[in-house]
């Protein structure tokens, strides 16, 4: 922070799930921490991809609640673009938002904001080339996913003063950073399940292309026989894109928002999935224990992953089994849990 700087005035961009909004909030404590008077304003609320849309409600709960912070969702105003001895600072998700950086540079006549860039998921551990896959899955075509990918990609690095994240590498590999972890234990709320359920958090794989509705639905009920032969009930967590009708003939768990912070999925006896974010970040920051089960549809997936994701996953989480290896692994990790 600027030493002349009375107050601090932080744009935030690139907010497209809740969870987000905890990466976010976890730098914004810090912030208010410094005992300096900060405003925020949140552009694109309202965003997100499929039902996974963030509202305002949302925004003021999961950002902090401190008298020292004043919090907007509307619009950017005119006096917050340049006033003096306010700092202003650019806080996106995943990569720096260049349109609301740039206004920020032609309004302060050169003057550049500071740039604080918080994770968006595993995906903040790829590089060029996974952003571009990553697009492609979203439904880009032609060179478009390349150039954007290119784009976003360059002005991370050149623009970034701080990237404010949850996993660092040190000597001995990676490890959790402790003040953003703390803001996903602060945020976990719920009623914890009795012990003897396996929660697996769904991903939306029909609807970006990786396999068709029915494969991933008998993917599912497979998985939902592994755990029956290890003594476990199967529980779906959908992810939040997802609508959960598509799962009309699974037992669901009743909390709809991020996983990581609902009681009944970080204690819950064992949570499944394949390479996610969510199941990540239970194991690293809740040390819920996790089996990895992976799918022949789902090996592009696993082959892209870059030198960094594959390292923080292996870091944190037990190798990935198939479905016939998952009663095995859950009877592992279940034991372990009662010992």
């Amino acid at each position: 922070m600027a030493p002349q700087a009375t107050s601090v005035r932080v744009i935030l961009t690139g907010v497209r799930s809740t969870t987000h909004l905890v990466y976010a909030a976890s730098w914004l404590r810090t912030l208010l921490g410094t005992g300096v008077p900060v405003e925020v304003v949140v552009l694109d609320v309202g965003a997100g991809f499929g039902h996974a849309r963030v509202d305002e409600v949302q925004v003021r709960h999961y950002l902090p609640d401190d008298p020292a912070m004043t919090l907007t969702t509307r619009v950017l105003p005119e006096h917050w673009l340049v006033a003096p001895g306010v700092e202003r600072v650019l806080l996106s998700i995943g990569a720096p938002g260049t349109r609301a950086w740039s206004r920020l540079v032609l309004a302060g006549r050169g003057r550049r904001p500071g740039v604080v860039v918080v994770d968006e998921g595993l995906g903040s551990f790829g590089d060029v080339r996974a952003r571009r896959e990553a697009y492609r899955r979203e439904g880009g075509r032609g060179p478009w996913p390349a150039v954007r990918a290119a784009v976003v990609s360059t002005g991370h690095h050149v623009l970034t003063g701080l990237h404010w994240s949850l996993y660092r590498r040190a000597e001995q590999g990676w490890e959790v950073v402790p003040e953003v972890a703390e803001e996903f234990r602060l945020r976990v709320d719920g009623s914890a399940r009795v012990p003897g359920a396996a929660v697996y958090l769904t991903q939306p794989w029909p609807d970006i292309g990786v396999m068709s509705e029915r494969a991933y639905l008998d993917h599912l009920s497979a998985v939902r026989d592994a755990c029956a032969r290890a003594g476990l009930e199967l529980l779906l967590r959908p992810h939040p894109s997802e609508s959960p009708s598509r799962y009309q003939d699974f037992a669901l768990t009743a909390g709809t928002g991020p996983a990581e912070l609902d009681r009944e999925v970080t204690q819950a006896s064992v949570v499944v999935g394949s390479n996610s974010t969510a199941l990540l970040n239970l194991a690293a920051v809740h040390g819920t224990r996790a089996a990895r089960v992976t799918a022949p549809a789902l090996t592009p997936l696993e082959v892209a992953l870059t030198e960094r994701q594959r390292t923080l996953l292996d870091t944190f989480l037990p190798p990935p089994v198939s479905v016939d290896g998952l009663p095995s692994a859950l009877r592992i990790q279940w034991s372990d849990g009662r010992a």
